[in-house]
């Protein structure tokens, strides 16, 4: 067990390099094939997943070379415990409005949007949806100012529709503030993607799920083995070995810093084995 694991120190490897996903898709687009997306899903069981565009010809003439394509890139890297799943991307067409649709909603949200800039009331948007008979209006400011003026837009909405021979109860309208927060990545978010990537790809890491708690910084790891197996606690240290040997390397210490941090690892009966 110790001479399997002792290999894990590639972590470092898939660190420095791209994601498999992105991996596979390259290779992929790089030999012309016409791709939707390319996935990767880790339940219920592990399984690439390829889609393709094109016909329905195409797509049967090359289904065969695109999973042999994606086997070779595993093989390249070592990883054993994939599936390959592709598929053909259905096409699905939006809804086009009738003529007498596209002339309420254009109407509406002119008139409406004009009605608000009158006011002075502070918006960026103005979206009519008549096939669900509805206005939405975002409020841009703070939660305050969301809050004093919600109850008078949704009243000048409603009027504005009303004088223009749309009344209610048909349109309904919705006001909302929509905010965008941009969130420094956390630490985990940056080291856990490679560890789960590095464990979950081979088979006799018998690894099943790697999880993470910023606060204090934990790392979980899920195995398939049981606690009565006696190699149980073997491959818990020797995997809690290898991780700290990554997370000590010179490029993931930079990251962490001197934030102190805790391996656990489950046995599949959810005992803990390191």
């Amino acid at each position: 067990m110790a001479e399997v694991v002792s290999k894990i120190p590639y972590l470092n490897l898939i660190f420095k390099s791209e994601s498999l996903d992105m991996i596979i898709w390259d290779r992929l687009n790089e030999l012309g094939y016409k791709l939707s997306s390319v996935g990767i899903t880790y339940t219920p069981r592990k399984t690439i997943h390829v889609s393709l565009d094109g016909s329905v010809q195409y797509y049967d003439e090359v289904k065969n070379e695109v999973k042999k394509t994606v086997n070779e890139v595993l093989q390249s890297k070592g990883y054993d415990s994939y599936s390959i799943k592709i598929t053909q991307q259905k096409d699905f067409k939006d809804y086009e409005l009738k003529d007498e649709e596209k002339k309420e909603k254009n109407l509406l949200e002119s008139e409406v949007t004009k009605t608000l800039k009158k006011l002075k009331y502070t918006f960026d948007s103005v979206f009519v949806d008549p096939t669900e008979k509805s206005i939405f209006i975002n409020i841009v400011g703070s939660k305050d100012y969301y809050n004093d003026v919600k109850n008078d837009v949704q009243k000048v909405a409603s009027e504005t529709a009303q004088a223009n021979h749309y009344p209610g109860p048909g349109y309904k309208i919705k006001v909302t503030r929509v905010t965008v927060e941009v969130r420094k990545s956390d630490k985990g978010s940056l080291i856990i993607p490679v560890i789960s990537e590095g464990l979950m790809s081979k088979k006799e890491y018998k690894v099943t799920g790697v999880g993470y708690k910023s606060k204090p910084f934990k790392i979980i790891i899920s195995t398939s083995i049981n606690s009565s197996n006696p190699l149980a606690k073997n491959l818990g240290k020797e995997l809690e070995t290898e991780i700290n040997v990554f997370l000590k390397s010179k490029d993931i210490s930079s990251i962490l810093g001197d934030e102190k941090y805790e391996i656990i690892i489950y046995s599949k009966d959810k005992n803990k084995i390191n």
